[in-house]
C-alpha cells in the first residue's frame, strides 16, 4: 500500500530543494537561473498531470481497481492547477504594477 503522507511530503521536499538549489546558484547564474526555475516547475505540473490521465484512463478501463490512488492523484493535479493559476495571477499582477511605475 502508498503511504500517502510520506509521498507526498518527499514530492514537496524535492520541489522546495530544488528551488533551495536553484536560489543558491541564482546569485551567480542571474536570470538564466529563473528561466531553468520556471522550466522545472511546468514540467513537474505537466508531470502531475499526465499521471492524473494515466491513473484516471487505468481505473476506466479496467487496469486497476484503486479508487484512492486515483483520488488523490486528481486532487494532486487540482492543488498544481490552483498553485500555477495563483502563481501566473501574481506575475501578472507584478507586472501590471512594474509597467504603472513611472521612471
Amino acid at each position: 500500500m502508498v503511504s500517502i503522507g510520506s509521498n507526498l511530503v518527499s514530492n514537496l521536499s524535492s520541489i522546495s530543494n530544488t528551488l533551495v538549489n536553484k536560489t543558491a546558484a541564482s546569485e551567480t547564474g542571474g536570470e538564466s537561473e529563473f528561466k531553468s526555475v520556471l522550466s522545472d516547475a511546468m514540467d513537474r505540473f505537466e508531470k502531475v498531470g499526465d499521471d492524473n490521465a494515466q491513473s484516471t484512463l487505468d481505473l476506466l478501463t479496467g487496469n486497476t481497481d484503486d479508487l484512492s490512488n486515483t483520488m488523490i492523484s486528481a486532487q494532486k493535479s487540482e492543488i498544481a492547477v490552483n498553485l500555477t493559476v495563483a502563481i501566473r495571477n501574481k506575475a501578472v499582477e507584478a507586472y501590471k504594477e512594474i509597467m504603472n511605475m513611472q521612471v
